[in-house]
């Protein structure tokens, strides 16, 4: 019998330090890598390494199950089958063998609440960025500035575009944006 963690971020650039910190653990799996389905590599790996009696840790619902109450009840029930107990540290609930109509309830009803976060985040995301739009907000990389006259200069020199970019750090792909832009005209 061991007791395996299951941590899981969204992005590279997020850190799983929070995430079951305290709680002695045999074996670690670690993924970073959005939850938006439930294919997920190192999450298949840690299931095939459960055995029977082991316990899997996992910090809180929503890094496993954030695409339905479905899914929560599908993998608890599947690892409780198999004798593995599972652990959700944040919400404070275990599961270990079969699970009663309320036990499957009350998950259902977290990994809705935590599906339905997850889509007012989007929500929020996309109506802030209507907001700024119509306030005027670009987005992206700010647009380069290109001396025409400059690259034409620096043409008649004779060097080849790459070299020409380099030295107005800028891409090429936006020289030939821009003097598309002014043949056009």
């Amino acid at each position: 019998m061991s007791d395996v963690g299951y941590i899981r971020v969204s992005t590279v650039e997020q850190n799983t330090d929070r995430q079951l910190n305290a709680v002695p653990l045999d074996k670690i799996f670690e993924e970073k890598v959005s939850a938006k389905t439930i294919d997920r590599p190192v999450w298949a790996e840690c299931v095939s390494y459960l055995r029977d009696g082991d316990i899997l840790h996992i910090h809180s619902l929503d890094r496993v199950c954030r695409s339905g109450a479905g899914d929560a009840v599908q993998i608890v029930e599947e690892l409780n089958a198999r004798n593995v107990g599972v652990v959700f540290h944040k919400e404070g609930m275990t599961f270990n063998g079969t699970m009663s109509a309320a036990q499957k309830g009350i998950l259902s009803i977290l990994a809705s609440v935590a599906q339905m976060e997850r889509e007012l985040i989007k929500e929020r995301q996309v109506e802030g960025i209507a907001a700024a739009k119509a306030k005027g907000k670009s987005f992206g990389r700010p647009r380069a500035s290109i001396d025409l006259a400059e690259v034409g200069r620096l043409k008649l020199q004779g060097l080849p575009m790459n070299e020409i970019a380099k030295r107005l750090n800028v891409g090429v792909a936006s020289i030939y944006r821009e003097l598309k832009k002014k043949a056009s005209k």
